[in-house]
């Protein structure tokens, strides 16, 4: 499997906040300024699914700027998309206050919807995705282990330390983990409890994501491994 990572970073700051696209075809989470990045550098037709961790705008925001460049630009294009519940209609009432509502009459024929539920499990094309539900804030918010028959990764979303992050890590070869905070708090991981959970589960290759300023320069100091924008990583 091929991950890249488009951005990894979170809300406060300069750079694109956290998201993925996996061989080409799956994107995972669409966040405000992000579809600049994703139609400049991206084959956008190649995308086939997206999956969307929870409704926050560094997640979410730029999704019908995808939607319209799909069935503005290419043919018969179909898309599935997972995620919590209720995507569709925020979507609707997002292109409604964009001026972009043309976009509603192709939902219905040329997007699947797909409601994410804790533990269940999707099969989209080649892949197959287990839900998780996190534990951040009080969002209906997911984390995923996805495997394309051969490996098993994992994505935590945004989330404390809760049992669904210890599953995710138990079961994949390659996590990629929130690690915004360096202090206990309510919405993310801190990275001295990502370098535990690096210890605590040696054998998965963990990349810290969703990194603010803090976070990062907390990063330096240990053996965690670095993430950047456009960073491709090859899972065998």
């Amino acid at each position: 499997m091929k991950v890249t990572i488009v951005g990894n970073m979170c809300t406060w700051t300069k750079e694109l906040s956290t998201s993925y696209i996996l061989n080409d075809d799956m994107l995972i989470d669409l966040p405000q300024g992000s579809f600049k990045t994703l139609y400049n550098d991206y084959d956008l037709n190649k995308i086939d699914y997206l999956l969307i961790t929870h409704f926050h705008s560094d997640h979410f925001a730029d999704i019908h700027l995808l939607l319209d460049i799909f069935f503005k630009r290419f043919d018969n294009k179909k898309l599935t998309i997972l995620a919590p519940k209720g995507c569709k209609e925020r979507i609707v009432q997002m292109l409604k206050l964009f001026e972009v509502g043309y976009i509603e009459k192709y939902l219905d024929d040329s997007v699947t919807f797909l409601d994410l539920t804790d533990r269940a499990t999707y099969k989209l094309g080649p892949y197959k995705i287990k839900a998780f539900k996190m534990q951040h804030k009080s969002l209906d918010a997911y984390g995923f282990i996805i495997s394309d028959g051969k490996v098993k990764v994992g994505f935590s979303g945004d989330s404390i330390m809760c049992n669904s992050v210890h599953k995710i890590l138990k079961h994949s070869l390659v996590a990629f983990i929130d690690s915004a905070s360096v202090e206990p708090n309510n919405s993310h991981l801190t990275v001295k409890e990502v370098e535990d959970l690096s210890k605590e589960y040696s054998e998965v290759k963990i990349y810290p994501v969703h990194l603010s300023y803090k976070s990062q320069e907390e990063i330096e100091k240990t053996g965690l491994e670095k993430t950047y924008p456009g960073q491709v990583v090859e899972i065998d």
